[in-house]
């Protein structure tokens, strides 16, 4: 059966170990006893763990979970506990590889097996003290964070292709960033092939949004700026999959919590979506504070975008959250804002002009157009986010790249 040993609970922290002998198991105790980290529970095998009703129940309950697996004893199994923890945990996660061994390889696989540090034996108890401290301190000040109140989330999504949803939710980032001193976070939501990352020249970057929508389970603020690229501008970015390959599967409280997450992280959170109602964007538009409808001044256009927003008033979407824009708004065309809002029964929010030289040239540099350049579509977005968000000094930040720590 487990061990159990009952250390000052409250904190609604986890703490266990899976696969380590009994003289290892006690060392554990005994630094999360200096660390003050939560309850200690040893499974000795892992068998036993993965089958264990009890264990179930913890990670179930746990606010957030550490749990130290032997990769000496028996590797595959210690792989499939660490995927099966990942599983039955809702709170936060993080698992720590244990080993004789230092080669790469096992460094590798343990990271891919979801482990997020790794600790050579023997356990020394002051180093594994001062970890503990590390990551309770780190889901701590995460529990903060979430209490304060969040930025806000905006949803961009075009009505059909070329509308331009993600060029208005690119300059939209940078401006909040580059001119408002705005914290700020765009994420591209396209399963595949997006172009956030083209528009800030970025294309190369390692993670993808959906390689973190995988790790929802140690998801924090260290974690997270292992995935996010950083742009000039000010501005993060979480792009989306650059491969055509099969679509991940992904869950709606996986998408709602990541939402949440960074929307306590940052002021502002772009969200460019895919067209169409899918199960995913319907998430993104309930969890956002405005969901932008974009649309150009055609009839095939609008014609759509009536239908979107009847589908959404269906679904009990609060009219005061949908905002439409109308983009490259003039261009000879004689309808109407007036004609326009008849016909989709709404208010149109914002229209913006066309600007396909400016855009054109900034999209093949591979930057947006900036606040200082001449430019009619820049100058709508500028107002724009001086209304969304008073200026303020730009913040200056270390950004850190996420460490695997050995």
């Amino acid at each position: 059966m487990g061990l159990e040993n009952q250390i000052p609970e409250g904190d609604g922290l986890c703490l266990m170990t899976v696969g380590l002998d009994a003289a290892a198991a006690d060392q554990v105790r005994h630094a999360a006893l200096q660390a003050k980290a939560g309850m200690v529970t040893a499974f000795p095998n892992y068998s036993e763990t993965l089958l264990n009703g009890r264990l179930a129940s913890l990670l179930k309950n746990a606010e957030a979970v550490i749990c130290l697996i032997d990769f000496d004893k028996n590797k595959d199994l210690a792989v499939q506990t660490a995927s099966g923890m990942q599983t039955l945990a809702t709170g936060h996660t993080t698992l720590i590889a244990l080993s004789v061994e230092e080669s790469p390889d096992l460094i590798l696989h343990a990271m891919r097996a979801g482990c997020t540090e790794y600790l050579t034996k023997p356990l020394r108890v002051e180093q594994l003290a001062e970890l503990l401290r590390k990551l309770k301190d780190r889901w701590q000040s995460t529990v903060q964070r979430s209490a304060q109140p969040n930025g806000r989330v905006l949803g961009f999504m075009g009505v059909r292709g070329g509308a331009g949803a993600t060029t208005i939710a690119v300059h939209m980032a940078s401006f909040l960033a580059r001119r408002q001193g705005q914290k700020t976070l765009i994420v591209d939501q396209h399963p595949c092939l997006g172009h956030v990352a083209l528009w800030f020249g970025m294309d190369g970057h390692s993670y993808s949004f959906y390689d973190l929508l995988q790790n929802i389970s140690r998801l924090d603020q260290t974690l997270l700026q292992g995935y996010v690229a950083h742009h000039s501008s000010g501005a993060d970015v979480l792009r989306s999959p650059d491969l055509l390959s099969e679509s991940v599967r992904i869950e709606r409280d996986v998408l709602g919590r990541a939402i949440r997450f960074v929307a306590g992280v940052y002021d502002f959170v772009l969200i460019d979506c895919q067209a169409g109602l899918d199960e995913l964007n319907l998430v993104t538009a309930a969890g956002c504070d405005e969901f932008y409808l974009v649309a150009t001044p055609d009839v095939p256009a609008l014609r759509d975008l009536a239908r979107y927003l009847d589908r959404l008033r269906e679904l009990q979407l609060a009219p005061a959250k949908l905002k439409v824009v109308i983009n490259q708004y003039g261009l000879g065309r004689p309808i109407t804002i007036a004609q326009i809002e008849k016909a989709i029964d709404h208010p149109v929010a914002l229209t913006l002009p066309s600007d396909a030289a400016s855009l054109t040239r900034a999209l093949d540099a591979g930057q947006p157009v900036t606040p200082e350049q001449k430019s009619e579509f820049g100058n709508q977005i500028k107002k724009w986010a001086a209304e969304l968000a008073p200026a303020v000094v730009a913040r200056v930040e270390t950004k850190h790249k996420f460490a695997f720590w050995i």
